[in-house]
């Protein structure tokens, strides 16, 4: 499938925006990314690692490449796209490719928990989705899955409509998907009186149901709704009952609904955890078509198809008659394991024969068990991205199952997403100042969270905060998230400083207020409103002075409609930006570290 990226990256978040930073020249830990560093993976320099930066109030995840990609058959091999991932229950961060030079892309605040946060097809158009509520220790959720447009405005809020036994059933986080016809797929879990008798447990106990719900998004209505306990019986499960299943608030968890997939032909494939199964379900009845895996296989599985606690099982290419399909094998759950470590799957499947057959095995560095969690997707070149679950570990592998790279991004909990091609945001960053005390040389750190068209940074000076007659200081080209701009203020000595973002093609992106550097002196951490405003008029677009040239160009600062917001000079604090990496064109989501891709149309306006 022919990929590139839609226009103007939509990536992140609520709050986006240019931030220019007068600072002394201080040492920051930012736009770094560490190497096989032993101190990261055993712990030492904390669970979740994170860079540092003076233009942003983020606080990233560093990542630490154990198995560097210049090291594997080369950048050529690998399949491009942007990278977002989440820690669990914090803000989602962006990254870019995996080529050795490294780039800070953005940060997106958007909700608290955004679980399975990932890019959507809506009407046409790329949206993000993602899942906010109460999480429980039991492993299932319960709230509500949320829509943004290209603008990071809601366009829709929305659950399963269902009312269970003990109460309306709201959305769980597992899995929150968009069809063709723009309808939402989501599961569900709600408690059930249920005869547990078989499993020796009480006959008037009670299970933690799973649902399976596709809904009309702009009616609310259910279009169809599965409940396991209808179709499959308890006796497949797996899961270790124990004591529980004599209450609700010990209901028994004995199916555990992770992945949904509607298919051209209408019907469902949906995976059982607890059941060690993939069920492929008729889209009119509900009725089990046929199950692979598990107690009951349809299936004859061949050498090393066998599965067990998996997750995010996928089509890839699907006919009558033979089907590809993907799916993560945790081969363990708390407390116990099946397989000596976890691996991402590619299944060859035979619908003639009924039988499966292993086209590929990818088996993480380290070698473990990932307990939870996890995905595996096929690339548009033919590699596959495997997120390892509940382990803060991802990595890329060839068609023959060569390791390419592998990241640690954390040492615990992770969401990871991988995305191209994201929208110019609608807001912008702050602004900061610390003004150098001794020395005449000044720094400017500028930044726009999730602009990643943006080709180099303009430096503009003026003698009045109008920014009327202001004149061009410097081009600075951008290679990273964070641009650092230094000159001499003895030789610029200019009361009010602004930049602006460039594209490649010289049209102006975005200009910042013109704001005092007199404001703000070494250690005051007071903060104020500022406006900035982006998307300027024809005035600005001429190509601004060369790069790395002072010039003397009369800098423009009108602008059209424009987008406009308040922000903030936070003077004297550090703050935080995640990093962009120089590959591109399509988009991967991994899901609490489950990997996706997704294939977005157009070419990025510069």
């Amino acid at each position: 499938m022919s990929v590139s990226s839609f226009t103007r990256s939509f990536c992140s978040s609520i709050s986006f925006g240019v931030v220019i930073c007068l600072s002394l020249l201080l040492t920051v830990r930012g736009d770094s990314v560490l190497f096989r560093s032993s101190e990261y993976s055993t712990g030492a320099l904390g669970y979740g690692p994170y860079q540092s930066f003076f233009s942003a109030n983020f606080t990233p995840a560093e990542w630490n490449f154990v198995v560097p990609v210049n090291e594997s058959a080369g950048a050529s091999s690998l399949s491009s796209g942007y990278i977002f991932s989440a820690p669990r229950g914090a803000p989602p961060l962006y990254s870019k490719g995996l080529l050795s030079t490294i780039k800070q892309f953005g940060t997106a605040p958007c909700m608290a928990k955004p679980w399975h946060f990932q890019v959507v097809t809506y009407l046409g158009e790329p949206h993000i989705i993602l899942w906010t509520g109460t999480s429980e220790a039991s492993g299932v959720g319960s709230g509500y899955d949320i829509l943004l447009d290209s603008s990071y405005e809601v366009v829709a809020n929305f659950t399963v409509n269902l009312e269970g036994p003990t109460g309306p059933t709201l959305a769980d986080f597992h899995e929150a998907q968009i069809t063709t016809n723009n309808t939402a797929l989501m599961t569900g879990y709600q408690a059930s009186p249920y005869d547990l008798s078989p499993l020796d447990g009480p006959t008037d106990g009670w299970i933690l149901d799973s649902v399976m719900q596709e809904l009309n998004i702009t009616s609310n209505e259910p279009i169809f709704t599965w409940i396991a306990s209808e179709h499959v019986n308890a006796t497949e499960c797996y899961n270790t009952f124990g004591t529980g299943g004599g209450s609700v608030a010990e209901a028994f968890d004995y199916f555990h609904i992770n992945s949904i997939e509607k298919d051209s032909y209408g019907n469902y494939l949906i995976s059982s955890r607890h059941c060690w199964a993939v069920y492929y379900l008729d889209g009119t009845n509900g009725d089990v078509i046929w199950s692979m895996g598990g107690k009951n296989s349809s299936f004859t599985m061949g050498n090393g198809t066998s599965f067990s606690w998996q997750h995010h099982a996928r089509w890839v290419d699907f006919n009558e008659t033979y089907a590809t399909m993907t799916l993560f094998d945790d081969a363990g759950e708390f407390g116990q394991q099946q397989e000596p470590m976890s691996r991402g799957l590619y299944l060859g499947v035979n619908f003639t024969n009924m039988t499966v057959e292993l086209l590929m095995e990818f088996l993480p560095y380290n070698a473990s068990i990932s307990q939870s969690q996890g995905s595996v997707q096929i690339q548009p070149n033919g590699n596959f991205l495997v997120g390892f679950g509940q382990l803060p570990w991802t990595g890329e592998y060839s068609p023959e199952g060569e390791l390419l790279w592998t990241i640690q991004f954390g040492v615990g909990d992770i969401e990871l997403y991988d995305t191209t091609g994201l929208e110019l945001p609608q807001t912008l960053h702050p602004i900061e100042f610390v003004n150098a005390r001794k020395s005449n040389l000044t720094s400017f750190y500028a930044s726009w969270n999730g602009a990643t068209e943006i080709a180099k940074w303009e430096l503009l000076g003026a003698a009045d905060p109008s920014g009327s007659n202001g004149v061009s200081l410097y081009n600075q080209t951008k290679s990273r998230f964070e641009t650092a701009i230094t000159i001499s203020t003895a030789a610029h000595p200019y009361n009010y400083y602004a930049v602006r973002a460039i594209g490649s093609s010289g049209k102006v992106l975005g200009t910042s207020e013109f704001l005092s550097s007199s404001t703000s002196t070494p250690g005051n951490s007071t903060s104020k409103p500022v406006s900035f405003t982006s998307a300027p008029s024809s005035s600005t677009n001429a190509p601004s002075s060369s790069t790395n040239a002072p010039g003397s160009s009369t800098a423009s600062t009108s602008s059209n409609t424009g987008l406009k917001i308040s922000a903030r000079i936070a003077l004297g604090a550090l703050s935080t930006l995640s990093r962009l990496f120089t590959v591109d064109a399509t988009v991967t989501c991994i899901k609490y570290n489950s990997v996706r891709r997704y294939h977005l149309l157009d070419e990025p306006q510069k």
